[in-house]
């Protein structure tokens, strides 16, 4: 199965790309969010994903 290989490897660069991507917050009822910690969870959701795409892509299936 490479195309399981090749989806975990972009879902982990689509989450260095969050990762990276800065974005200074914004202003709300309560006054300023910061969204620093909404990008790291997102893209470690993203990294992880993308691990267990390859992991699952290593694994023999025996029928």
């Amino acid at each position: 199965m490479r195309k399981n290989k090749i989806i975990g490897i972009v879902t982990i660069l689509i989450g260095v790309i969050i990762l990276l991507y800065k974005d200074a917050g914004f202003y709300g009822f309560g006054g300023y969010v910061d969204k620093s910690w909404e990008n790291i969870i997102i893209s470690l959701i993203f990294i992880i994903i993308g691990f267990l795409l390859i992991k699952r892509n290593k694994t023999k299936r025996t029928n």
